[in-house]
């Protein structure tokens, strides 16, 4: 099984891919894949900031 991602659109943070999966004979199926580029540092804040204070 081979799998392929291409980047078809970068729109600020968001990064959108179209992929692909194929077996030894046909193309076993396609799709859209969106991601977004997070600084770690503000998302760990923000996630800190949802903990329950002891």
């Amino acid at each position: 099984m081979v799998a392929t991602s291409r980047l078809v659109e970068v729109d600020g943070k968001r990064l959108v891919f179209e992929v692909e999966a194929r077996d030894n004979v046909d193309l076993v199926g396609t799709g859209i894949h969106e991601r977004f580029i997070v600084k770690m540092e503000s998302f760990i804040r923000r996630v800190q900031d949802k903990l329950p204070k002891n």
